[in-house]
């Protein structure tokens, strides 16, 4: 009996020190993982300042890597524990010996399914990275909730997939064969005689190496697991990315998905109100609670200007989202990077912002907050991805102009029902909903098409027709498709020389070529945008058209630092009216796309009621940017507004607002603080009565989808 526990024993030994050899190997392979996101994503100006916050992001990522070991260690090490643990007895010494047996032929497939997981993972983050300058967030969900096999497309254009395919079936075969050798042939390299140890002192030390995986997988001794919140160590955004590693942002992916599906009132708890609403109410309207009314929502009751113009013209209004057109590569435009294109001279005759944020970085989440003319929740779904996506919200643009007898159509120039977005625009109250299939029917056909729909040009030809042709005031909410990944142009179009500047493709991340196809995508949608502009002031349109363009949001192929959040979300918004009330707007003032309606409403209304939480950009005091990343933005300066347990970040401009820098909490930066946070709590409260006193979903006998 003594001789078979000792058998056992040291072959749980010999596994234990193999399965500390597979960790080690796989440590060294973390670190040449972040050896190459360093390298291909880092800004070796930015980091070489920050040289000791590099090595501690080594550190750390190898702490966060060990905690996935630890995890994929626990099963095999519990097996061990419990097999030195019954050893004593030879009532199961043909179960250990069948165990032992077989063991190995569990570890090797155990480990290669995990370790294949953990390696596929991460290398799905280190392209996610190239589009997002983040590590895996809950966007990656958009996988299976966008179009998907779009998305198959466009990764299959854009990648060598087969090449990257069987480098996959390589690195899995060599780890089957190397974890093959490792327990079945490998080195005794720290020999043990078993004989010397007492049977209980071996069962103790087993008990202690489980114990400490436990702990390892928790990554500290504190009271608090190792966590995302641990990565912030320096002041380079991109110095905390990479201390962190792909498997977790996974898992932190998927568990603030699962937080998304939470209460109604989750951000109102998240910013320290509570069940208490109305305070809410009073610190965004600079009230006191008493002088809340009892229906809070009459406190977004607006009612525009009388404008004998507006009632005589009724003029159609075009609110344009273009896709992926950031404010940001402006800066870049010269004549050898000429972005810009034909859209350049209307952007010097009319007017236009960028110091201007899109409501989310993702563009479901941007254009269902522009159908109700609302900003996004942080913590929170997109609204057509949750309960209220057939709850019709009285902020909606498409039922103001309804009400003042306008025809309200979205237009999308792809599949309108991408992601249900087509239900969300009905519930909202527009009339029609028109995408691929109604554009071709009229246009007689599509010369050519992309992986997602319709090229801009017929997005813009389509539109120029249905104002050319309508016999009642319109308002079109419309959605261009084509500056998306694979970056696929029309065959005729000819494509511009650009020329990045040296400052520009220094900064650039991720595969060059892609950047070069984002830039030429970029300069195909400005210059067909700028042709429909020119075409529309040459026509009799020009005098009864008022035209609004942002974007959804911007793309991410350079390294933003940490001092430019603003410019990591800025959208243009451009806007053209009529010479008989043509003005502009204060080229430096801060605004957001919620925003945006009531600025159109007080245009081409008059004297009619609404409803918004937005601001007329044109108003002179008070004006502000936010979006879903905490972030809220005036010409003082900036915070990122903090839970309540938490402290808030506040931040200077240094330079033109060119970068925020860490500075001093301020009253005024409490008060742009306290702005955010009872914006985001009313929301709550706003969404979820809408929600409530709905009657049911809005019906539309003449909607199309």
């Amino acid at each position: 009996m003594e001789k078979s526990r000792a058998q056992w024993l040291k072959q749980s030994w010999l596994y234990l020190k193999r399965i500390l050899i597979l960790n080690a190997v796989f440590l060294f392979i973390g670190f040449l993982w972040r050896v190459g996101f360093f390298f291909v994503y880092g800004n070796m100006n930015e980091v070489s300042q920050v040289k000791g916050d590099v090595v501690r992001a080594f550190i750390l990522g190898a702490r966060f890597d060990s905690t996935i070991l630890f995890y994929v260690n626990a099963i095999p090490l519990l097996i061990l524990f419990l097999a030195s643990f019954l050893a004593f007895t030879k009532f199961l010494e043909k179960p250990l010996r069948h165990l032992f047996s077989h063991f190995t032929k569990f570890l090797i497939p155990y480990y290669t399914v995990m370790l294949f997981i953990v390696t596929f993972v991460s290398a799905v983050d280190f392209g996610f990275y190239s589009f997002y300058q983040d590590r895996i967030n809950v966007l990656i969900f958009g996988f299976i909730t966008d179009d998907t096999i779009a998305l198959i497309k466009t990764i299959w254009r854009n990648y060598p997939m087969v090449w990257i395919a069987l480098g996959f079936f390589f690195f899995t075969y060599s780890l089957w064969k190397g974890l093959k050798i490792n327990f079945t042939q490998g080195r005794e390299w720290i020999p043990l005689k078993v004989e010397r140890v007492s049977y209980p002192v071996f069962v103790l030390f087993f008990f202690i190496v489980f114990l400490l995986n436990g702990v390892g997988a928790r990554g500290s001794l504190g009271l608090f697991p190792l966590s995302e919140m641990d990565t912030g160590i320096s002041k380079s955004i991109f110095v905390n990315h990479l201390s962190f590693n792909g498997t977790r942002a996974f898992t932190r992916a998927i568990e603030l998905k699962a937080q998304q599906t939470s209460k109604w009132d989750s951000n109102l708890r998240h910013y320290g109100y509570g069940e208490n609403y109305r305070q809410a109410f009073a610190d965004f309207y600079s009230l006191t609670p008493e002088q809340v009314p009892e229906d809070p929502l009459e406190l977004m009751k607006r009612r525009t200007p009388k404008s004998e113009w507006a009632e005589k013209t009724k003029p159609h209004v075009l609110l344009l989202t273009m896709e992926s057109m950031g404010a940001y590569w402006f800066k870049y435009d010269q004549p050898d990077f000429d972005l810009l294109g034909q859209f350049k001279p209307h952007m010097q005759e009319d007017t236009y912002l960028t110091n201007f944020l899109s409501s989310t970085n993702a563009t479901i989440g941007s254009l269902s907050c522009l159908m109700i003319g609302s900003a996004q929740r942080p913590i929170s779904e997109f609204l057509s991805e949750s309960d209220y996506l057939q709850v019709p919200f009285r902020t909606s643009p498409a039922r103001v102009f309804k009400d003042s007898g306008y025809k309200a159509r979205f237009l999308y120039g792809g599949n309108p029902g991408w992601r249900e977005v087509n239900k969300f625009a009905v519930a909202q109250g527009f009339d029609t909903v028109e995408g691929e299939f109604e554009m071709s029917e009229i246009l007689g056909g599509l010369k050519d098409r992309h992986d997602w729909g319709v090229y801009d040009e017929d997005v813009f030809e389509y539109v120029f027709k249905t104002l050319s042709e309508a016999k009642e005031p319109q308002f079109l909410l419309t959605m261009t498709t084509t500056n998306h990944p694979p970056y696929q142009l029309p065959r005729a179009y000819k494509v511009p020389e650009l020329k990045a500047p040296a400052e520009l493709t220094s900064r650039l991340i991720g595969d060059t070529s892609l950047a070069e196809k984002r830039f030429k995508t970029y300069r195909y949608s400005s210059d067909k945008l700028g042709e429909f502009l020119t075409r529309l002031k040459n026509s009799p349109l020009k005098d009864k058209v008022i035209v609004a363009i942002t974007g959804d949001h911007t793309f991410w192929i350079v390294n933003f630092s940490e001092q430019e959040l603003l410019q990591k979300g800025s959208v243009p918004f451009y806007l053209y009216v009529p010479a008989a009330i043509r003005k502009k707007l204060d080229p430096e003032a801060f605004g957001s796309q919620a925003d945006i309606a009531p600025t159109l409403y007080n245009l081409a209304l008059s004297d009619k009621e609404y409803y918004s939480l937005g601001r007329d950009l044109f108003e002179k005091e008070g004006d502000f940017a936010v979006n879903a990343s905490n972030l809220i933005v005036n010409r003082t300066g900036g915070v990122l507004a903090a839970g309540h347990a938490a402290e808030d970040h506040a931040f200077d401009w240094q330079g033109h607002y060119e970068k925020l820098v860490p500075g001093e909490m301020t009253e005024s930066k409490k008060a742009l603080s306290l702005k955010y946070k009872s914006l985001m709590g009313i929301l709550d409260f706003y969404f979820m009565k809408e929600k409530k006193d709905q009657k049911g979903p809005m019906q539309n006998a003449d909607s199309r989808r």
